[in-house]
């Protein structure tokens, strides 16, 4: 037993690390892990990745000031404030050793207030176990479970240009050895002065266990050049790290214009430290972006017209070097 807790909590410490080091707001290694955080203050680290939000995730993990719909919930649920449809999507997240999982949400208007439900479960399975001479053991009981269900109410003021949320949010982890359930509570706002300019802020996860919940907030800009391109900045703080800094821009081609749909492109950076080279993904060789860390990047297509109901597809992908990369896709409904 001391053989199979060694295991999970070594890889279950990689993917603390990969989240902690690099959420899309890296910082150091991931072997500088314990000695840059705050003691006490590293619980549901997974909280920090962006799940049900590829377009936050291609942005560096930024969007506080934009986000909308059912991608805002997990993002600002201020931003669900901005629905004037029935929303629902799907979305299925690959993150590192083999950790992933899926999100649904749904957003209901209801005259100029918003309700919104999500539902997100990730884990891994596939422990290779052994014990102290190196012979295989039993594992298929090893396993890690994440996830949480979000309860958001989002209303917006004088005529959309204040928006306000707030949401209630169940988190669990079970990491085998460790498990934690949890009743947290979200807060946002978004301020859009014009149609160019927006400043949002946000607060995840208060009132939960310090030591079992990492809490996390946002502040950032938005400024949208022309109707076509839209450049953002953001600041994230963290419970158990320094704060951290990050930008993004998204290249939008209009519906308008194409008028087949509107076909986004996005791409984001924070500084992240180098992790070497990647000589297993080809997708990365391809792209020559087999070294590469702290970008990330992403595509987005609409439709309006696509059998009566406006329908998106949304992708984002972020190389780690040697580590790999994270993929995130999304479908979209509105009705």
């Amino acid at each position: 037993m001391k053989v199979i807790k060694s295991a999970v909590f070594k890889k279950m410490f990689l993917v603390s690390a990969f989240v902690f080091a690099s959420t899309l707001t890296p910082g150091p290694s991931a072997l500088l892990y314990a000695s840059d955080a705050k003691a006490g203050t590293a619980g549901a680290v997974f909280m920090k990745i962006p799940t049900g939000s590829p377009r936050a995730q291609a942005l560096g993990n930024c969007g506080v000031s934009i986000m909308e719909g059912t991608e805002a919930m997990t993002i600002n649920p201020a931003g669900v404030a901005s629905s004037q449809l029935r929303e629902a999507s799907f979305s299925h997240l690959s993150w590192f050793q083999d950790y992933s999982g899926q999100s649904i949400a749904y957003v209901h208007p209801i005259g100029q207030s918003v309700v919104g439900v999500n539902v997100a479960y990730y884990g891994m399975e596939g422990f290779d176990v052994r014990n102290q001479e190196g012979i295989p053991q039993y594992g298929e009981d090893v396993k890690v479970r994440n996830g949480y269900a979000t309860l958001t109410l989002a209303k917006s003021f004088f005529l959309e240009k204040l928006l306000l949320g707030v949401s209630a949010k169940s988190v669990m982890e079970d990491n085998y050895t460790t498990k934690y359930n949890n009743l947290v509570f979200d807060a946002g706002l978004v301020l859009k002065l014009g149609r160019k300019l927006s400043f949002g802020w946000s607060g995840a996860n208060f009132s939960g266990k310090a030591d079992q919940v990492v809490k996390v907030q946002r502040t950032g800009v938005a400024f949208s050049l022309n109707p076509f391109l839209t450049a953002l900045v953001e600041s994230k703080a963290y419970s158990d790290r320094k704060n951290l800094s990050g930008f993004g821009m998204e290249f939008n081609l209009p519906e308008e214009l194409l008028q087949v749909g509107r076909v986004s492109m996005r791409v984001g950076y924070t500084h992240a430290d180098s992790y070497g080279k990647n000589y297993d993904d080809k997708t990365l060789d391809t792209l020559g972006l087999s070294e590469t860390s702290g970008w990330t990047f992403g595509i987005g297509i609409y439709s309006a017209q696509a059998m009566g109901f406006g329908m998106s597809f949304d992708y984002a992908m972020v190389p780690y070097g040697a580590l790999g990369k994270s993929d995130q896709i999304m479908f979209k409904v509105q009705f």
